[in-house]
């Protein structure tokens, strides 16, 4: 009989101290963000970061296709590649969703990878994760609150945040799914990602199947593949979520529709709204209604 998740964990005090805002928080380390929710949401399409995930307190659960991945103060999430997924939050006031959010930085996994050698033990052939969820360890709950700490004061900060970010991607490569982070770092994976990055901040740029394709080091036929392997979708409707995602931000900061639309990569304002209700199910002017927040 499988227990009940823990309310918290040891990150949560530490998240709570640096999250003094609603909805995401800078930190003093690039790449590290920090969330505090208190309101519940349905299911919302995001785009999640190439990121691992851990949680301090409350739940959260992330869909890609029909995969469901919940991640609490028991478990943690790594997302690979940047992908846009439905984002369910299970806040209130009482219970708020703390979370920390850490970029996955390629230098550093290539860099931790050369030095440890870290081979993998031999075990049946199975296809790399775009998205995993798994139990938090001990020891990376204790790295994590460690950072959370450090991350409170600038010269700690420096000192030792760069290095506890390493261990932390240590112990989830040597977790149930280190394959799935290990691909990241090599082979078609680490080609289809850079693919990823690219396409997620040049959005706004008009980009053709076959230049991505040949960014990839892929034929087109094998890059659609790949593509919907990793991604569940294909890449225009990938470009679209993104567009679309980015642009439910800018509206929530105040931003006009029409000013949106073109800076997000539309030429057509009504092509916008249309597209936009189909993902969202509400006009581009709902958004515009709403408190500004940015979850993951």
């Amino acid at each position: 009989m499988s227990r009940a998740p823990r309310e918290s964990n040891s990150l949560a005090a530490g998240i709570a101290m640096l999250a003094r805002q609603e909805g995401c928080n800078s930190t003093l380390h690039p790449g590290v963000v920090v969330y505090h929710l208190t309101a519940a949401e349905p299911p919302t399409p995001l785009l999640y970061p190439s990121s691992l995930i851990l949680v301090g307190s409350g739940e959260k659960q992330a869909t890609l296709g029909d995969q469901l991945f919940d991640y609490n103060a028991d478990h943690y999430l790594v997302v690979t590649p940047p992908l846009p997924m439905l984002c369910k939050t299970i806040a209130s006031a009482r219970r708020p969703v703390l979370t920390v959010q850490i970029e996955l930085d390629l230098a550093l996994l290539r860099e931790l990878l050369l030095d440890v050698d870290l081979r993998p033990p031999p075990q049946p052939a199975r296809a790399a994760r775009s998205v995993f969820r798994a139990p938090l360890p001990r020891d990376l709950e204790d790295a994590g609150a460690r950072l959370v700490a450090c991350l409170a004061e600038e010269r700690r900060t420096r000192a030792l945040a760069r290095q506890t970010i390493r261990e932390m991607l240590f112990l989830v490569l040597e977790g149930p799914y280190g394959d799935s982070l290990r691909a990241l770092a090599e082979g078609p994976v680490s080609q289809l990602s850079h693919v990823l990055r690219h396409m997620t901040t040049r959005f706004t740029e008009r980009m053709m199947i076959g230049d991505l394709a040949q960014m990839a080091h892929m034929s087109v036929p094998t890059f659609h593949q790949h593509f919907k392997t990793m991604t569940g979708t294909s890449p225009l409707q990938y470009m679209k979520a993104v567009r679309l995602t980015r642009a439910r931000q800018l509206l929530q900061a105040g931003g006009l529709v029409k000013t949106v639309a073109h800076d997000v990569g539309y030429e057509s304002e009504s092509q916008f709204s249309r597209e936009y209700r189909r993902l969202f199910g509400a006009p581009p002017s709902a958004s515009t209604q709403l408190t500004p927040r940015e979850e993951r």
